[in-house]
């Protein structure tokens, strides 16, 4: 009796991690690469932040006023197609596996998250021709995401991408500031310029094009900073590197998007 229940409870350890396997998918695509799902599984995520202070971020009043195919698919449940646009650090990003955070939340929605990066890029890349076709278009989305640290300031470019998403589908779009990189939340002069962005900064034009194109903007640095200052921790307590996050680092994205997504 007790050999076939061991025999059991392996076997069901197999299942489910046949099943976690078969929820991440990956693939190149020209120079970038393509993936599909999570490596990691919810109860995986909420271990890392188990130990972790809190995250008390606070989303904007109003927040999903430029998001009507995402916003309708929260309130009435059905498929959620994701698109995450950028570089490494929106793979951080990814990595997070918000995305089974807001499941959680919203039990009806069943959330097809699309993963497309290339190290170091912006959509200075991705607006060349056939791109935004095999990075975003082919996968149908309700809502693609563009954000990571590598746009070079050019809101141009993603203005273009923005018009090439819009001109071939009906998705929603976010633009987020990026986190991470090399800024430090810490640093008083650095901070005060995260929190009162001049008119010419990367952040203020970014949000600027968000108004103009009638896109969602997510200000992802400034609510990291704030996460990292409140901590009392060093900014590398969330880090693998000067740049990219580690699994901690990555989690206070993940709850993050999710109370904006809630």
């Amino acid at each position: 009796m007790k050999r076939k229940l061991f025999l059991l409870l392996i076997s069901a350890g197999l299942l489910l991690l046949e099943t976690a396997a078969a929820q991440f998918e990956m693939k190149k695509v020209e120079d970038g690469t393509v993936m599909r799902g999570n490596r990691r599984t919810l109860e995986e995520i909420d271990g890392i932040y188990a130990g972790m202070l809190p995250v008390k971020y606070q989303p904007p009043a109003g927040r999903l006023s430029r998001l009507p195919r995402t916003r309708r698919i929260l309130r009435e449940g059905g498929t959620w197609t994701v698109v995450m646009l950028g570089d490494s650090i929106i793979n951080d990003t990814s990595r997070s596996a918000w995305d089974l955070l807001v499941a959680r939340r919203h039990p009806d929605v069943r959330i097809e998250k699309i993963t497309s990066v290339r190290g170091s890029t912006g959509c200075w890349w991705y607006k060349e021709p056939g791109r935004v076709k095999a990075f975003v278009l082919d996968h149908d989305p309700d809502v693609v995401i563009i954000g990571g640290i590598s746009q070079k300031d050019d809101v141009d470019s993603i203005r273009e991408v923005i018009r090439q998403i819009r001109e071939a589908s009906r998705a929603d779009v976010v633009l987020m500031t990026g986190p991470f990189g090399r800024v430090d939340p810490k640093d008083d002069a650095g901070w005060r310029e995260i929190v009162n962005p001049k008119k010419e900064s990367y952040a203020a034009r970014l949000r600027a094009l968000a108004a103009e194109t009638k896109a969602e903007f997510i200000d992802l640095q400034q609510a990291w900073g704030r996460y990292v200052r409140a901590s009392g921790q060093p900014v590398g307590l969330f880090k693998r590197d000067v740049v990219h996050a580690n699994e901690r680092g990555e989690q206070i994205l993940g709850r993050i998007l999710e109370r904006y997504f809630e």
